[in-house]
């Protein structure tokens, strides 16, 4: 399949997800109200936390930018590691997941193709999340180190991206229950420093936020949207994200074909 039709492909999905998220006018007003209540919460905790606390200094300091960008961009991870689980399960429910998977376009395509129009809400939100916080309260960047961000940006989307795939081999085969979705997302909001820093951890669990990806990928974003770090100072991030990646991505790929094998072999791509 050329890449102009995979491009063709990918834009009628788009075109499809926003005709029928356009429809639910109340989901963009309730989205927007999220982001002022959330925004407007940590605004009032961050008058709890002395601006310049230890544990906050290597982020620039202040508590509100340290939970705003945390908070922010756990939303959008949480969306690339649950997005294509969440696409196989709907299209088991509605019957259309073996059509799908029939096609002559290609599975990867398929599925990217089926969860772009949620990742690009994401996106867009977690950038207005940003930008509301700034513009109303007060969220204060530092001077951004563009090429850290897009270095642990990019890094951060394989690791995610991989990982949902591996939720989506589960849902594939098992049908129900996502335990590489539950355990990483909950594990990582208690330990991945996403509202408060690994630092306050006992030094007995912090052992567990080092095998987390959302560690590195907060603190590499942070050091780069609010610390004014250089790009010396992310390298330690950035290469952590990148064995992370060298390991997911080939892994969670491998899942999927054989999860997909699996479910003809028994002829179970059907059932839900």
């Amino acid at each position: 399949m050329s890449g102009r039709a995979r491009a063709g492909v990918l834009r009628a999905f788009l075109r499809r997800d926003f005709r029928e998220a356009a429809s639910y006018k109340l989901s963009f007003v309730s989205s927007i109200a999220g982001i002022l209540l959330s925004s407007a919460t940590f605004f009032f905790v961050a008058k709890l936390v002395p601006r310049g606390a230890p544990s906050l200094g290597p982020f620039g300091g202040d508590y509100f930018s340290f939970a705003v960008v945390g908070v922010a961009f756990a939303g959008l991870l949480g969306m690339f590691q649950e997005g294509l689980s969440s696409v196989v399960r709907g299209a088991q429910l509605s019957g259309t997941l073996e059509a799908l998977l029939v096609t002559p376009v290609p599975v990867p395509v398929v599925l990217f193709g089926s969860s772009l129009y949620p990742l690009l809400f994401q996106a867009a939100r977690t950038a207005v999340h940003l930008g509301v916080a700034a513009a109303l309260f007060g969220l204060a960047f530092g001077r951004v180190n563009v090429p850290g961000v897009l270095a642990v940006g990019a890094l951060t989307v394989v690791c995610f991206l991989s990982v949902g795939v591996l939720s989506a081999s589960f849902i594939l085969v098992y049908k129900t229950g996502n335990p590489f979705g539950w355990l990483l997302g909950t594990v990582s909001g208690l330990f991945g420093g996403v509202v408060f820093p690994v630092a306050l951890l006992p030094p007995w669990l912090r052992w567990v936020s080092s095998l987390l990806p959302v560690t590195y990928a907060l603190d590499g974003m942070r050091k780069s949207l609010l610390a004014s770090a250089p790009f010396a100072a992310v390298l330690p991030d950035i290469a952590a994200l990148a064995a992370f990646a060298a390991v997911l991505m080939p892994a969670s790929l491998l899942a999927f074909r054989l999860a997909v094998r699996k479910a003809k072999r028994d002829g179970t791509l059907a059932h839900f």
